[in-house]
């Protein structure tokens, strides 16, 4: 049909082949329930998931896939839907009647693609046009969590920013726009202050000597994303520090009382990896995968919410789950200011970050004694890439807490 220049654009095509295995998506748009443009994103969604659900080893993304289908289903498309509309309180009778047709659609003997389409299609009738895209994204990564991680720690190997002045002098060229002089003369002076301050500098210079010393010449690939930084990622990691540095001085004033920062909703369930829980979210809408959540979880504070059933809010407290001034000091004391996983360089002042051995999220405490200070790229390695540390006191660790050794 596209080769013969009809009416029907690709999408219209690939929206055609994609309905005739979605009987649901298929009737709604018949019905006119759904749009033409709503049915394709619907579509797409579903194609997403489709070469993960209905596997042999009955598993979705690594997870068992009733448990991922309860949770992405029953929780997570009533929590959307509630959202939508502005919260359901619990005498609302469109609360249990939307609680008991979910539970049947998860509960059906159908196929797996098949109960994700009755969910989604019902999603799609309930939400405004404009919040479907994010939905249906949310409930796609919380089916698929372990694609969520693989996507950050890609970018996170990936991640540059380079910047330099036009050859004929009209301004500075970054990655993704022009910057006028000055704001290109004062970003070029942050990011070389940092890059002054920066106490991995040393480390990623003595790295390259190394490799040269082994025959590797500029240009050439960095053997392992553990090897020495490229200028690209230090100017990145300059501008990282530079913003919390910006942020902590809290010269930018305050919001809501307090300093901006960064913030992020992440659910109990997110956060202990429940099957099917709905991503963490950023102030900037953004999903996030658990491990950098976590990370950021070792050294905030965190408000605790109590929603009902129908995402209204029944008790909210602020609680203190990161080490207090004194007990920082003390810690640094302890360890000499330096990081305290076993055979790691850096030297004494980098910026520690206070790591909670056994999960605050789990234990609900924070002691001396749980607590340790590590550098941030082991804290990266440690949530991100799961790793298990030796601490210099002879101690195992690894991202669920204390362990009695290597992995195996």
């Amino acid at each position: 049909m596209a080769q013969q220049q009809t009416s029907l654009d690709r999408g219209d095509v690939a929206l055609a082949r994609r309905l005739a295995g979605l009987p649901r998506l298929d009737a709604a748009v018949r019905d006119g329930r759904l749009s033409v443009a709503v049915a394709e994103r619907v579509g797409k969604a579903l194609a997403r998931l489709r070469r993960h659900v209905d596997r042999p080893d009955g598993l979705i993304d690594g997870q068992p896939a009733e448990q991922v289908l309860v949770g992405a289903i029953g929780h997570g498309v009533r929590d959307l839907v509630c959202q939508q509309l502005g919260g359901l309180a619990d005498d609302d009778p469109r609360l249990p009647d939307l609680v008991e047709t979910l539970a049947q659609i998860v509960q059906s003997p159908e196929s797996d693609l098949a109960r994700l389409e009755a969910a989604f299609v019902l999603l799609a009738e309930q939400l405004e046009p404009a919040l479907l895209p994010d939905a249906l994204g949310a409930l796609v990564d919380a089916c698929l969590p372990n694609e969520l991680e693989k996507r950050a720690q890609d970018a996170h190997s990936n991640r540059g920013f380079g910047i330099r002045l036009n050859s004929d002098g009209s301004g500075w060229h970054i990655t993704d726009g022009e910057l006028d002089l000055e704001t290109g003369e004062l970003l070029h002076t942050v990011l070389q202050a940092e890059r002054d301050t920066d106490l991995d500098n040393p480390v990623d210079t003595a790295g390259y000597e190394q490799l040269r010393e082994q025959g590797w010449q500029d240009g050439d690939p960095l053997p392992n994303h553990q090897g020495p930084r490229s200028r690209r990622q230090r100017g990145h990691d300059a501008l990282k520090n530079g913003l919390r540095r910006l942020l902590d001085s809290g010269v930018l004033g305050l919001r809501d009382k307090v300093a901006p920062h960064l913030a992020v909703t992440v659910g109990l369930d997110t956060l202990h990896a429940s099957p099917g829980a709905l991503p963490a979210v950023a102030a900037s809408g953004t999903r996030l995968p658990v491990s950098l959540v976590r990370s950021w979880f070792c050294d905030s504070a965190a408000t605790r919410f109590v929603l009902s059933l129908g995402r209204r809010a029944v008790e909210a407290s602020h609680t203190e789950r990161t080490l207090k001034p004194h007990e920082r000091r003390i810690k640094r004391i302890e360890t000499g200011g330096r990081c305290q996983a076993a055979g790691c360089s850096s030297p004494p002042g980098r910026r520690l970050v206070p790591h909670h051995a056994d999960p605050w999220a789990s234990s609900r405490t924070t002691s001396l004694a749980d607590t340790v200070l590590v550098c941030e790229a082991t804290h990266h390695d440690l949530h991100s890439g799961g790793r298990t540390l030796r601490l210099r006191d002879g101690r195992w660790l690894d991202p669920r807490g204390w362990t009695d050794g290597p992995a195996r």
